[in-house]
């Protein structure tokens, strides 16, 4: 009954409130022994019961669309439970309280071409999201999401699920893409967040990394037009099509070395590879001790 309370999630006029409540109760006599336990864990922490009450919505994601169209409900549930599990044991705990608690925890910037600048951070799931439990994002200055990629650690080899890589969408997202690729010295936006994605698997030493396929997005039935096109973004990665929805990535991802480039790309290859490095360096300094004033010196154009 804890768990009906405080359901900032749960939104509308009363009568819509009673009928998802209804809903949501029904689910869960669908499997009481699996869920029951589920929320021991949560109420069982303090962070995560700290959590919950920011986002409520933890509390029945497996009920939910998440990450891959054909999981089922307990298997959904378990792949939370596996990353919460991580996240409470091999995230500082500053570092949790930052992201999930108070709901973000900003990481340092980075300079580009233009003098402008992109803030890196990490954040909890998107709103009533799918995709996974950790984004790592790319603000502007204003603090305007640029760049996400969300990830969940969902087994305890572990294995990183990549659910969603995205930039802007609407009128003009081509020519923002356009820019910010300009302003990175031709580092692709989602160049940059994979790089990230494997920074953050090799830190922890998991050496499978998945990435949900077109046909597998929990969005594509409800969207008229899915624009992302991820199976080719893999391919061009070298992943593997592995069947059952899944693209399996390199454990290493391929990088071109500098006398690959030709030489009059060589300048701004080296400042692609020094905002990437560095962008690294920021993301991995806060998984090994995280604080609010990270002090690091920023990637200059």
């Amino acid at each position: 009954m804890r768990s009906l309370h405080g359901r900032s999630d749960w939104r509308g006029h009363p009568a819509r409130r009673r009928v998802t409540a209804a809903k949501y109760f029904v689910r869960t006599l669908c499997m009481p022994g699996l869920h029951g336990r589920y929320l021991a864990f949560v109420y069982g922490h303090s962070r995560m019961c700290a959590y919950q009450s920011r986002d409520p919505r933890v509390l029945e994601r497996h009920f939910h669309r998440y990450v891959h169209q054909r999981w089922n409900r307990r298997t959904r549930l378990k792949s939370i439970q596996h990353h919460y599990r991580f996240a409470l044991t091999r995230l500082p705990s500053a570092l949790f309280d930052a992201v999930y608690v108070e709901g973000g925890a900003s990481l340092g910037s980075l300079d580009l071409k233009d003098g402008s600048q992109l803030r890196l951070s990490l954040r909890p799931p998107i709103s009533m999201g799918c995709e996974g439990e950790l984004c790592v994002q790319l603000d502007d200055v204003n603090d305007r999401p640029v760049y996400r990629i969300v990830l969940s650690v969902i087994d305890d080899q572990p294995t990183i699920a990549i659910g969603c890589i995205q930039g802007p969408d609407g009128v003009g997202s081509k020519d923002i893409v356009r820019d910010l690729t300009r302003n990175m010295h031709g580092m692709r936006p989602k160049q940059m967040m994979l790089s990230l994605a494997y920074a953050f698997a090799q830190h922890f030493g998991a050496k499978r990394l998945l990435a949900v396929s077109n046909a597998a997005h929990p969005l594509r039935p409800v969207r008229e037009k899915f624009q992302a096109d991820y199976d080719g973004f893999w391919l061009e990665q070298k992943g593997r099509d592995v069947g059952d929805g899944w693209f399996m990535l390199p454990e290493t991802p391929h990088r071109k070395s500098e006398w690959e480039v030709p030489s009059h790309h060589r300048s701004a290859f080296r400042r692609r590879e020094a905002m990437r490095i560095l962008a690294e360096q920021l993301l991995i300094k806060a998984l090994g001790a995280y604080t609010a004033d990270t002090g690091v010196p920023r990637a200059k154009p």
